[in-house]
């Protein structure tokens, strides 16, 4: 959670009217975002995605030492998620198989994370004040985030309009329908947080991680960093530029892999590069899951996978567009 500032600019439309919502909706966003850095919480919202339904306990405090939050799942499987600023530590239960934690699990957290990242997408994106409500038994007060061609999602964001905290977050799609939502049920202001709050209460498997290992999707990939590779995307929807690149290293069970992450600030879509093996199942052609798209092919020998929260049509336009040369080249 960290301070932004969101500037936009209407050229098409009449400056008086417009300018004066942006200045309420960019006021509001102002206010969230110090809200969400600065205030003492604790409350229960749910996470909705296609078929997965997921009901968390946040608990969240500031003070001179930085932030600190606590994650609880309460359906399912048992979770929890502790960050103290950028360290972050996912509880499995004893005994999960499971060898490493998706960015995912707990529904990703509340998606603070949001507020930080419309800075660079704010180009692509036309953001306007919505209509009141009331949620988690406060009113609120809808930003609606709508992009400026059909190759993203839009975004409705309802900020609390005594407390400017974030209680529900909706990604939606060409026709408004919500494909991912974040809702608060419950939510209690506190002054302060005790220790013991933020404490893990499970005890099982833990995996430490760092949100350092996430900046990186912050900003484009320098030249210095970029991998040399045979394979070249030739359309990306404007403003999506490549914030991350990796190549797993070659093993018997699997060849190596290409992974390339492409953004643009709020959207993100995944390109994978694998070396196609005998009886190697792999798709071809369309899928999805709630909000996210796929799209695979096969292509001189390899399999070409292309994974985002985008429209289906973005991730089949990047996937059509990809090439191979045979003269190594800048990706």
């Amino acid at each position: 959670m960290t301070r932004f500032m969101l500037v936009v600019a209407f050229m098409c439309l009449p400056f008086t009217s417009m300018a004066a919502d942006q200045e309420k909706a960019l006021s509001l966003l102002e206010k969230m975002c110090t809200a969400a850095k600065e205030s003492n919480y604790q409350g229960v919202f749910s996470y909705h995605n296609g078929r997965t339904l997921q009901s968390i306990r946040i608990i969240h405090r500031s003070d001179e030492d930085g932030q600190s939050e606590r994650l609880i799942s309460l359906n399912g499987a048992a979770r929890e998620v502790i960050r103290n600023n950028d360290g972050v530590t996912y509880i499995l239960p004893a005994g999960t198989k499971q060898n490493r934690v998706k960015i995912q699990q707990l529904g990703r957290g509340f998606p603070s994370d949001f507020l930080s990242n419309l800075r660079s997408a704010a180009a692509y994106y036309d953001m306007n004040l919505g209509r009141r409500g009331r949620i988690a038994n406060r009113h609120v007060r809808e930003l609606v985030i709508d992009p400026m061609d059909d190759f993203r999602y839009g975004y409705r964001l309802w900020v609390g309009e005594e407390t400017h905290l974030l209680l529900q977050f909706e990604l939606v799609d060409e026709n408004g329908e919500a494909l991912e939502t974040f809702s608060f049920s419950e939510l209690q202001l506190a002054t302060e947080i005790p220790e013991s709050l933020l404490k893990a209460e499970m005890t099982g498997i833990e995996v430490h991680q760092t949100t350092g290992e996430m900046t990186k999707y912050k900003g484009e990939l320098s030249e210095a960093k970029k991998i040399s590779s045979l394979w070249h995307v030739d359309w990306l929807p404007e403003g999506f530029k490549l914030v991350a690149q990796q190549v797993s290293p070659n093993s018997l069970r699997r060849p190596a892999v290409e992974h390339r992450v492409y953004s643009d600030g709020l959207s993100t879509v995944s390109v994978f590069f694998e070396k196609m093996r005998a009886q190697h199942g792999h798709l071809k052609g369309g899928s999805h899951m709630g909000a996210v798209n796929a799209f695979g092919a096969t292509r001189y020998g390899y399999f070409v996978t292309v994974v985002g929260e985008v429209p289906r049509q973005t991730v089949e336009q990047i996937g059509a567009s990809i090439g191979y040369t045979t003269n190594k080249a800048t990706p």
